[in-house]
């Protein structure tokens, strides 16, 4: 049945408030026919109401911080990467929050989307709060509470304010970009030793360390599945086939066991989820010859490359052996794998005596060292080398959180499996199903890697994980989207003040951050010469700018104590172990301070 314009604009106009078995009992039209429009416009803004700009800000805006934050990196300061990556994700997506309530202030309704996913989702991040209550430390606690909280908001807007189909590929398409380019820039680092980008351990784009780096590109990978079967342009089928397989290549060079675990199993569930797809659906009219060729084309530059390397040929298939076989110890020599065993078998111990409600959120770190030879020495803990992450996300989510944390995570897990395999039967169409399946693999992979790594305690794979999340819950939504609505516009306008003096605030808290970083990345040069008065200037620039980061103190106090000045060192060092109270190199020195000044008692 054709409608009129005046019936479509009927249903444009409130298909974001209203059913639409509501909107066709009115108009008196099926319920086909309204779906069918909703489908079109996503209950798209003309572009002639005053809120059509705000909507255009807002939805490039989310676009491009999701394209542009794993490419941000800062020279000259300590942790160059992941610090100004968070500053961006946090202050871009407080300003994006901004903007959506503005946008709601002007349309005069403000509607928040009824999704499976929000309750979970709120338990979680309302639950880290409360641990950072009784956390012993309260800023290590508050440090990845702001990125969660963030990377929460994320979700949040991406489910509220990408309603449009289109605007949700877009973000994926973004992503996976993004995921190329950084696999692109890797490779030119390994192949041909860039150095224009500041790392630690190569390749790792611009993510400091190759472990980190391969966090993302676990992600990213899958979504290339999803965009080539929802693809019906030839020559951009060899494209996106030619960017998945760099990915692998770079993938292959970062030499990262976990994430080429994490791969295999992406292509496991990957195989495993388009064969049921076939089987319930029996379409494969999105696979054609184009796509088998330029697929084969990948295959071909994954087994030229991964035999080349800086010096020219080298057996890619003898290296991944070599490096499979170093998983068990080599002789006398203390194996990555043995270290994070004895990490894991001792943080168990902490679980059994705090199982409930762990230590606090980011204090596993502050109470390890009472723990790390509880079952099994960690050799290499020293004054020199001591732990800051589990290497296994889940099991450090365990002793910070607790079980009531666990339960919460868990929740979120059955939610986001349950309505991955809803969107994947053949009664959704094509496009949700593929995207659906490459989210869903990625978020899989990003997990398997979290097993033996730390990727939710950077700033990029929460913030991406939860605009995948978002982009599940707007797609489970489907046409029949049922809201919470908000039509008071006081509370709109004391959320925006609240929301604005929240963003002054975070500009200011990651300049200081920024500019303390920068001082102690001097401290930690400046220590390695033995300068122990350009250890103590560079110091108080570093405690002025945030007093809160209280290892600064540490080196401060040291300092103190090879200069003579040992009540001043004695005092730094009393607030490092007031915070940090089983600090090694904290306890240490302030013995040697004690013993200089005669108080035996004391030291």
């Amino acid at each position: 049945m054709k409608l009129s314009k005046k019936k479509i604009k009927y249903i444009r106009r409130h298909g974001s408030a209203e059913t639409a078995e509501k909107i066709a009992h009115d108009l008196r039209i099926s319920v086909k026919d309204v779906e069918r429009v909703m489908r079109k416009s996503a209950a798209k803004p003309s572009r002639k109401t005053p809120s059509a700009p705000l909507e255009a800000v807002f939805q490039w805006g989310l676009i491009c911080i999701s394209f542009l934050a794993p490419f941000l990196f800062l020279r000259g300061i300590y942790d160059f990467a992941n610090l100004p990556q968070m500053a961006f994700i946090q202050i871009g997506v407080t300003l994006l929050l901004l903007v959506w309530i503005i946008k709601s202030f002007v349309d005069k309704k403000w509607l928040i989307l009824k999704s499976p996913f929000n309750l979970p989702i709120i338990a979680f991040i309302l639950w880290s709060y409360v641990s950072a209550i009784y956390a012993h430390n309260k800023y290590e606690a508050f440090l990845p509470l702001m990125h969660w909280t963030a990377s929460a908001v994320a979700f949040f807007l991406v489910i509220n304010g990408l309603r449009e189909e289109k605007r949700l590929i877009q973000l994926v398409a973004a992503i996976f970009v993004s995921g190329f380019l950084t696999a692109l820039l890797g490779i030119a680092q390994y192949l041909f030793n860039l150095s224009w980008v500041p790392q630690v351990v190569p390749p790792a784009a611009t993510f400091a360390n190759k472990n980190m780096a391969v966090h993302f590109i676990v992600l990213t990978f899958p979504l290339g599945a999803g965009l080539i079967l929802n693809n019906k342009n030839k020559i951009l089928d060899w494209i996106l086939c030619i960017a998945m397989a760099l990915m692998v290549v770079f993938l292959f060079y970062t030499r990262t066991r976990a994430g080429w675990l994490a791969f295999a199993v992406e292509v496991l569930l990957l195989s495993v989820l388009l064969g049921r797809d076939y089987l319930k659906a029996k379409d494969v009219s999105r696979w054609n010859k184009n796509k088998g060729f330029a697929a084969t084309l990948g295959v071909v530059v994954v087994c030229i490359m991964i035999n080349v390397g800086p010096h020219g040929f080298t057996s890619g298939f003898s290296r991944i052996a070599e490096r499979a076989a170093k998983i068990r110890p080599q002789g006398n020599s203390y194996s990555s794998v043995e270290l994070r065993l004895a990490i894991w078998r001792n943080t168990l111990e902490m679980i059994k005596d705090h199982p409930l409600v762990g230590f606090g959120l980011g204090n596993h770190k502050v109470f390890y060292p009472l723990y790390h030879r509880k079952v099994v020495e960690e050799k290499i803990f020293s004054e020199k080398s001591q732990l800051s992450n589990v290497h296994n996300d889940f099991l450090q989510a365990f002793a910070e959180l607790g079980l009531i944390g666990m339960l919460f995570l868990a929740w979120l897990g059955f939610v986001l499996l349950r309505c991955s395999l809803r969107l994947t039967l053949p009664e959704n169409s094509p496009e949700i199903r593929f995207f659906t399946i490459g989210i869903t693999v990625g978020l899989v992979g990003l997990l398997v890697n979290a097993g033996f790594s730390f990727p939710f305690q950077r700033a990029i794979p929460p913030f991406v994980s939860m605009i995948f999340t978002g982009i599940l819950g707007s797609f489970y939504a489907g046409d029949n989207r049922r809201f919470y609505p908000i039509s008071k516009r006081w509370i709109m306008l004391c959320a925006g003040v609240i929301v604005f003096i929240s963003l002054v605030w975070l500009v200011r808290f990651h300049y200081h951050g920024i500019k303390c970083d920068q001082h102690f990345l001097h401290i930690t040069q400046l220590e390695k010469q033995k300068n122990w008065k350009g250890v103590i200037a560079e110091g108080k620039k570093a405690y002025f700018h945030n007093p809160r980061r209280i290892k600064t103190l540490s080196y401060m106090g040291r300092a103190f104590i090879e200069t003579g000045r040992y009540r001043e060192g004695i005092e730094a060092l009393k607030k490092v172990i007031a915070a940090y109270p089983n600090h090694m190199n904290a306890l240490l020195n302030i013995g040697v301070a004690y013993a200089s000044i005669d108080d035996y008692k004391a030291a």
